[in-house]
């Protein structure tokens, strides 16, 4: 990831790092506001991904600022072209759909865990807004239901599929599902492998405190195409995206280290 350009997307203030709930509370307090702006829109006009857009993406950088996070995003130029993409990224915490969100400079769309839908207001506004419910215990209704997916991104908006099915407990990746390799051989939409680096470190997986004040970086890879790709070699493409994800995350973290590196090296100085 060398000389790749790091885009400020939200800035950290000035506070110090610490452990509280109180940020949790006020994005499920933000989420429950747009829910019900996107719903009544919706009731009175109809609804449109672009109104959607402008809500998810005040309540992301909303998030951002209520922990006190720094959020970046290197890549972002791969979305210049208005290619739709089937996203697929580490997923290590909640703040993971919020970071993503935040750094897309396009329309994009989650596939979430079918128990979400069922939350009051929240899970209908999410519907109708367009992110994609899945049943992980149902392998022919989940099929069934990544046949919106494909609606999505034949509309042109990108997919965002966590190709490990649910978080990452101990922050290394685990074992793919096909179900989102699927949608994209389909399809012959390319994969955009994505790292997210620092989002575990601010909100732990099956924790409601966060630790405020950290740098989130969204990293976008380089497209994978798949127009090409036999069924038959799913195996390949799914081993290929793994070894992507990898690297992102070896380079993620030697850049890192460099950082914390020359930061010791100016405070000896």
């Amino acid at each position: 990831m060398k000389n790749r350009h790091r885009h400020l997307i939200v800035s950290r203030g000035r506070s110090s790092t610490h452990s509280t709930k109180v940020p949790t509370y006020r994005t499920i307090l933000r989420t429950l506001d747009i829910s019900v702006r996107y719903l009544a829109h919706a009731t009175l006009r109809g609804g449109s991904f672009d109104y959607a857009d402008e809500l998810l993406r005040g309540w992301s950088t909303d998030i951002m600022r209520y922990g006190n996070y720094q959020l970046s995003a290197t890549g972002r130029e791969v979305f210049d072209g208005g290619q739709a993409f089937v996203v697929m990224s580490n997923h290590a915490s909640l703040l993971d759909i919020p970071a993503l969100i935040a750094a897309a400079p396009r329309s994009l769309r989650m596939v979430a865990k079918q128990e979400l839908m069922k939350i009051p207001v929240w899970g209908r506004a999410m519907q109708a807004s367009g992110f994609i419910p899945i049943s992980r215990g149902d392998r022919e209704r989940a099929i069934e239901q990544l046949e919106t997916a494909k609606q999505r991104l034949r509309a042109g908006v990108s997919v965002w599929i966590a190709p490990e099915g649910t978080r990452s407990r101990d922050g290394q990746l685990a074992p793919f599902k096909k179900g989102g390799f699927h949608v994209a051989l389909d399809l012959g939409i390319p994969i955009l492998p994505t790292w997210i680096e620092g989002s575990r470190a601010a909100m732990p997986p099956d924790s409601f405190t966060v630790h405020t004040g950290k740098e989130l970086v969204v990293h976008f890879g380089q497209p994978i195409a798949t127009h090409c790709v036999a069924p038959d070699d799913l195996p390949e493409l799914m081993a290929r995206v793994r070894c992507e994800l990898e690297a992102l995350a070896a380079a993620t973290r030697s850049t890192s280290a460099r950082g914390d590196a020359n930061d010791d090296l100016a405070g000896a100085g």
